[in-house]
């Protein structure tokens, strides 16, 4: 995949959870293990998110060395950026417990309540993850399994 082709699809992503600057074409490579990424995100001194150059498939990598796959494909990536900005939104417009007047910590009622509007914007938001991109959320403790975790713990805080 070369740069303009690359730049072109990452063009349609929406929000992203990851910390660090997006760059421009031409992409900064970094070899890992014999394989060639394309750097398309930097957060400088913790890691990068990257583009296999020979499959097409973004990974995370940490400083310290290692790989971490986050999607299987750019245009995957892409659809999940979108899914992850309408939970994000959803998350943001919930008015739970503490976000209206005489809502408090002491209305068990209402924390239950929050707690599982959380739960199931989470398993709704993973459950999409797993049908565009079963291998990026094959384990908990992937990006997108702990990003949609969080936008949970958002809700019920």
């Amino acid at each position: 995949m070369d740069d303009a082709e690359l730049a072109s699809l990452l063009a349609g992503r929406a929000g992203c959870p990851y910390p660090g600057a997006w760059q421009d074409a031409p992409f900064a490579e970094r070899v890992v293990d014999g394989v060639r990424f394309a750097l398309v995100a930097v957060d400088p001194g913790l890691s990068a998110l990257a583009v296999r150059r020979d499959d097409g498939s973004l990974w995370c990598l940490p400083e310290g060395g290692g790989r971490d796959l986050v999607n299987s494909g750019v245009a995957a990536f892409v659809a999940f950026t979108r899914a992850y900005d309408a939970a994000a939104t959803e998350a943001a417009a919930y008015d739970g417990p503490g976000d209206g007047a005489g809502d408090g910590p002491d209305d068990d009622a209402a924390w239950e309540a929050a707690e599982e509007a959380a739960e199931a914007l989470t398993e709704r938001l993973l459950e999409g993850f797993g049908e565009l991109d079963a291998a990026a959320v094959a384990d908990e403790n992937s990006f997108w399994c702990v990003a949609a975790e969080e936008i949970g713990y958002g809700m019920s805080v």
